[in-house]
C-alpha cells in the first residue's frame, strides 16, 4: 500500500468515532480532491473502509454503530436503540433504529443493520445524549407504543420505565405526545400503560 493511500485510511480512522466526511478530508491537503475521490473508492472496494454514503467515510469495522446510523440517516436515535442509549435495556439491538420525518428504508453495512422509520410530524422530541440525538425517555416510551413493532415486548417496556421512574414533566411530555397524535379510541390504551408505569395500574 503507498504512503499517500495509508494516510487517507490513517485520516479516517483517526477521527471522531472513526467516522470521516469527504469535505472534512479535503481540508487535510493530501492530495487533490479527484485523487482523494479515486483512494477512497478503492479503501472501500478492497473493505478497508467503509463508505457509509456518498461523501461519509467510516473505519472498518464501524466504531460506533449509532453514529454511524445517524450520518446514513438524518433524524434521531429511536425505539430500542433509544431504550438501549437511555440505559434503559442492557440488551443492545440487533438494527440501529433511526426516526426521519419524511423517508423509511434500511441497509445492512458490515455487521450491523440500520433502519430509517418515518414518523412524519411525529418526527419531534429528541435531546443530545453524549453526542447523539436520541428521543427523549417520555417520546422513547411515545414511540414504541405507537409502533410496537420497533419496540421490545410490552412487558420488558413498561418493567424498565417503572425502574427508570419518570418524573412530572416526563409524564407531562408523553400525555401531550398522545393527545396530538392519538385517536380517542387508541389513547384508552396510553393511558392504562401509563397508570402501569407509574403504579396506579
Amino acid at each position: 500500500m503507498d504512503s499517500l493511500t495509508e494516510n487517507i485510511r490513517r485520516a479516517v480512522e483517526n477521527s471522531p468515532d472513526g467516522i470521516a466526511r469527504l469535505e472534512t478530508l479535503e481540508s487535510l491537503q493530501l492530495c487533490d480532491k479527484f485523487t482523494l475521490k479515486t483512494t477512497l473508492s478503492r479503501l472501500g472496494k478492497s473493505n478497508r473502509i467503509i463508505r457509509l454514503k456518498r461523501g461519509v467515510y467510516s473505519s472498518n469495522p464501524i466504531r460506533d454503530a449509532f453514529t454511524a446510523a445517524q450520518c446514513i440517516y438524518n433524524g434521531y436515535i429511536g425505539f430500542s436503540s433509544a431504550l438501549y442509549v437511555h440505559k434503559l435495556i442492557v440488551e443492545l439491538p440487533f438494527i440501529v433504529t433511526v426516526v426521519t420525518s419524511h423517508k423509511s428504508a434500511s441497509t445492512v453495512i458490515g455487521a450491523y443493520g440500520f433502519r430509517a422509520i418515518a414518523m412524519r410530524e411525529k418526527a419531534i422530541g429528541f435531546k443530545n445524549v453524549g453526542g447523539l440525538t436520541v428521543s427523549t425517555r417520555a417520546k422513547t416510551l411515545f414511540d414504541c407504543l405507537y409502533l410496537e413493532r420497533y419496540s421490545i415486548e410490552r412487558d420488558k417496556l413498561i418493567e424498565a420505565y417503572k425502574t427508570a421512574k419518570l418524573s412530572q414533566d416526563e409524564l407531562r411530555e408523553f400525555d401531550s405526545y398522545a393527545k396530538r397524535f392519538v385517536s380517542k379510541r387508541r389513547r384508552a390504551k396510553f393511558d392504562k400503560i401509563k397508570r402501569e408505569i407509574i403504579g396506579k395500574g
